[in-house]
This record gives C-alpha cells, sequence and structure tokens, in this order.
C-alpha cells in the first residue's frame, strides 16, 4: 500500500493506507476551521475550558509552547546550584499525569537521576526512609495540585525530621511548582519551600514548568531542550509539512473512522519512556475517544480491525504510522497533535482536572462474592456485574470478564499496588496484562492508581474496569493526619471502583490478602489453570 511522509527538520511523520487516507480527509476541515492558527494564537474559542480560563483571567498550559518554561530556566538552574552546594543529586517528583511522564522522560534522555511517585502505595516510601544515604541527598520537587502530593510531602517531610533535619533544614529540600492561587503554592510559602509560580497545570506540560524544573533539578540540560523546541514551532504553523497537525489528522482521523486503539510501540534507545508518556498525554487529552495501549505488554495475539500502530521510528513501509526526530521535537509535535486530534474529536484537553473519588470504605459491591485460595493469602472477588455473580473461582470470573468485553472494546487493569518492577509488583501486574489480553483477544492497559481525568472527557469507549488492591504490611503514618498511607490508598480505590461503577463501567475488584501470593494466584488462573 501507498504510504505518505511529511518531514520538517529531523522531524518526519508518515502514514499508509487508511490512515493515510483518513488523516486527507480531516486535514482540508483543518485548515478551514483555522485550527493551526488558533493554536498558536492560543484563541479561547477553541474549547470550553479555555474560554472559561480567559474570563477567569487565569494562564493555562497550552501543547508545545515552551515561554512559560523558558520564563523559568534562570530560576530552575539557580535551585539545581543550591541542591548541589547542599550536596543533593537526588529528585523526586512528587505528582502525576503527562506532565510528571515527561519530566521523567526529559531526565531519562539524559541520563539524569529522577524518581516520580504518583501514587499513595508505601513501598517507595518505606524504601527511600531505608536508605539513608539516599534519602541524605534527596530534593523534593512538588508539581501541581494533587491531594496526593500533598499526603506524600507531609511523609517526606516528617521522614527528615526522623532523620535529625531542623524545620528550616528540610524546608531546604522542597520546590513547588503550582499556580499562585493553588492550594500547593500556599502550602509551599507556609513550609518556607522555594516556590515556582506557573501557569495552570493541563496536560500539555512537557514544556512547562511543571517538567522542566524538576528535570532541571536532576540535572537535564532543559534550556537546550527549550532552544531545540522552540525552533520546531514555525514548522507548525504552516499549511505543508506541518508534522503536528500531520499526526494530529493521522490520529484523530483514524478515531472518527472506527480505528480508536492507537498501539505505541518502537522505542528508540535514546528515548526511554517516549510511548509512555504518549499514552498518557493522548489518554488526558483525548479522554476515552481515543484509546492508547504501549505495546510492551497487554495486547492480543491477532490484532483487530479497530487497532492501528504508531511506531516511534519504525518502518514507513510497513507500520500504520512512524514518528520521528530528537526529543525537543517530539515533545512538541506530540503535543500538538494530541490537541488537534482532541479538536477533531470533539474533546476539551484543556479541562481542569476531575477531583480525586471521595474516599470510602466501601465499594459499592457489599460482601465478597467469594475469596479464592488459603486462608490468609486467598484472593477477594467484589463485583455487581449481574452476569459475574454466579462465578465460585477466579478461573470462572476471569472467564466471565474477558467474555464481557464485545468488539471494539478493552479492559483496564488497574493496581492499587507497588509499582516498582524489582522490588514491587510492577512485573507482575505487566505479565498480567499480556495474559489477559492473549486470553480476551483484546488489548490491556495497565496502569498505577486511578488515571486522571479531564472534566466533561470521562468516556469508558466500551472498557471494562478491573481493579487490583492488596493488604499492606508496613504502612506508613501520615504526619498531622489520623490516618496511613496504605489505609489512603485502599479509600482511594474503593472510590474509584464507586465512581467508575456509576458511570455505568462493568467493575470487578480483586484484594489480595498477601500480594505476592494473591498475584501468583492470579497469573495462574489467567493462563487457565485450575
Amino acid at each position: 500500500m501507498s504510504f505518505t511522509a511529511v518531514v520538517s527538520g529531523e522531524t518526519a511523520i508518515t502514514a499508509r493506507g487508511p490512515l493515510k487516507d483518513a488523516a486527507e480527509r480531516m486535514l482540508g476541515r483543518l485548515w478551514i476551521d483555522q485550527v493551526p492558527v488558533r493554536l498558536a494564537s492560543e484563541d479561547p474559542s477553541l474549547w470550553p475550558s479555555a474560554a472559561t480560563a480567559g474570563v477567569e483571567g487565569r494562564p493555562l498550559c497550552w501543547p508545545g509552547q515552551p515561554g512559560p518554561g523558558r520564563a523559568v530556566l534562570d530560576r530552575a538552574e539557580e535551585l539545581r546550584a543550591q541542591a548541589r552546594a547542599d550536596g543533593l543529586t537526588e529528585v523526586v517528583l512528587l505528582g502525576g499525569g503527562a506532565p510528571a511522564r515527561a519530566a521523567e522522560l526529559i531526565a531519562a534522555a539524559d541520563g539524569a537521576p529522577l524518581t516520580v511517585l504518583d501514587g499513595l502505595d508505601p513501598g517507595p516510601l518505606l524504601r527511600l526512609r531505608d536508605d539513608g544515604e539516599r534519602l541524605a541527598r534527596t530534593v523534593i520537587a512538588v508539581t501541581g495540585d494533587d491531594p496526593a502530593a500533598e499526603t506524600l510531602r507531609l511523609v517526606l517531610t516528617g521522614m527528615l525530621g526522623d532523620a535529625g533535619l531542623s524545620p528550616a533544614e528540610a524546608a531546604r529540600r522542597f520546590v513547588t511548582v503550582a499556580e499562585p492561587r493553588a492550594a500547593a503554592a500556599k502550602h509551599a510559602i507556609e513550609a518556607g519551600h522555594a516556590l515556582v509560580e506557573a501557569p495552570a497545570a493541563t496536560v500539555f506540560g512537557a514544556l512547562s514548568p511543571y517538567a522542566l524544573v524538576p528535570a532541571a533539578l536532576a540535572g537535564a540540560g532543559v534550556r537546550t531542550l527549550v532552544r531545540e523546541a522552540t525552533a520546531v514551532l514555525p514548522a507548525l504553523t504552516r499549511p505543508e509539512n506541518n508534522p503536528g497537525l500531520v499526526l494530529g489528522a493521522i490520529l484523530g482521523g483514524a478515531a472518527r473512522a472506527g480505528r480508536r486503539t492507537a498501539v505505541l510501540g518502537g522505542y528508540p534507545a535514546e528515548l526511554p519512556g517516549i510511548a509512555r508518556w504518549a499514552a498518557a498525554l493522548l489518554e488526558e487529552a483525548a479522554g476515552g475517544r481515543l484509546v492508547p495501549v504501549v505495546q510492551d505488554g497487554g495486547l492480543p495475539l491477532a490484532p483487530a480491525g479497530d487497532l492501528f500502530l504508531v511506531t516511534f521510528g519504525g518502518r514507513p513501509h510497513q507500520d500504520d504510522a512512524t514518528v520521528a526526530g530528537p526529543l525537543a521535537a517530539q515533545l512538541v509535535v506530540w503535543e500538538y497533535a494530541a490537541a488537534v486530534a482532541a479538536y477533531l474529536l470533539e474533546a476539551d484537553p484543556l479541562a481542569p482536572s476531575v477531583p480525586a473519588a471521595a474516599m470510602t470504605l466501601d465499594d459499592g459491591a457489599g460482601e465478597p462474592l467469594f475469596a479464592d485460595g488459603d486462608r490468609g493469602r486467598a484472593v477477594e472477588a467484589h463485583t455487581a456485574v449481574p452476569a459475574l455473580l454466579g462465578a465460585s473461582g477466579l478461573t470462572a470470573l476471569l472467564d466471565g470478564l474477558v467474555g464481557g468485553i464485545g468488539p471494539g472494546g478493552h479492559l483496564d487493569l488497574v493496581a492499587y499496588l507497588d509499582p516498582d518492577e524489582a522490588r514491587g509488583q510492577g512485573l507482575e501486574v505487566r505479565r498480567l496484562a499480556a495474559l489477559l489480553a492473549a486470553r480476551c483477544g483484546r488489548p490491556v492497559r495497565a496502569c498505577w492508581g486511578g488515571p486522571p481525568r479531564r472534566a466533561g472527557n470521562d468516556r469508558s469507549g466500551g472498557g471494562v474496569y478491573l481493579l487490583v488492591t492488596g493488604n499492606v504490611v508496613h504502612d506508613v503514618p501520615v504526619p498531622h493526619r489520623h490516618h496511613r498511607l496504605g489505609m489512603l490508598q485502599l479509600a482511594r480505590a474503593l472510590g474509584d471502583a464507586r465512581d467508575a461503577r456509576a458511570a455505568g463501567r462493568p467493575v470487578v475488584r480483586l484484594h489480595l490478602q498477601n500480594r505476592w501470593a494473591g498475584l501468583a494466584r492470579l497469573l495462574d488462573s489467567a493462563r487457565g489453570d485450575r
């Protein structure tokens, strides 16, 4: 089949066959609607939330715009120099969503040490606490206004105090990036933390202070990155060889034509984590209208017609679409493309995050349907799906669960566990996703904790929701609060389960009395072992 290529500098986008045809149909509409010009001018009429922010006088992070990030470069480099003078060479980022994944990607591309903590599992915090040398050289970046990040900030403040630091010494370890009116900014000022002011956080944060400040603290060359990103911008306003517009037309055109699942693969060694960031970006920007799946697990053995493959680099004559280019260009082009795809799919990518689910100790499904396994090591099953209420064991439950995933559907495997692949449950969850995908013949997306949602954008798109929780052996108290991280994590999970059920999604929750034994039992059941 024929393919077409759009080349701009070092950036190249290709598409072939049906994706090429769908994109060509969309490009005319995008120019008639003047989308490139409106994006470049940050036209608030593009999306309702942008118009609202304009009326309120609140600047937002727009796609592919390095201006806000450029404005804080001097401050970021000053904070890095101060951290190095204090002997702080490790960076822990408390934040989530696409901006945190972008910071992780930018740092990894430069070999800079950056650890992202975007969940409430006690495991990563305990490892940091127990490694006194690492804790002694750690600086903590807090980004955005997520209540979970504030909880982790309190825990780490307590850990630094327990390690013998005075309140003033502990305060020097924190850098907060937040909108001036946000609660996080208020907390930073009250605690004496360094504060970097930024526009209101959105999904488009790869070149914003929310990603660049943590990456700079870790030692990444963000000034060069911003300069290279700025050089890409003229290509995004022209009618021809506009890589962002074409990639957005490919993504949005494919989804409008019924190919709603974008498989992201072919990872270049010099850009570790780029597929994970792009998937988070597309998930949040398109809000269920486009389903991104990372290729390293959770894919069916025989791909269906609603899937299409986008590779980084890749083979233009064989892959459905390919994207090639250096990191700075990819950050700009992918954010621009996500905005274009969202426009075509009538999603609002600038919408604020939906508040986290109300914490509860009840997921709305009542007592366990059954407990599969030995006492203390069993897997408890909770569900209110009528078709599954007759299941008497894990194998039967999984059979019914995957059987309920219709054509064009997918399974969301959401784990409230420890994501570390070496010391936590990350590897086992990834294996479980792959086994379930082979079993059901549909994509399985594995994520940790509740994925970020944007107001008005949470469409399930045929997704079935499998939530995995587990008992915590060693918990961590939250200073000045009457609870512990493990209990908060479980309460958040139960709240998310109730929200998903209220939104009409089929929900199954599996609770592991012992995480390791329970996952082993789950893996056996997913293989079909009795």
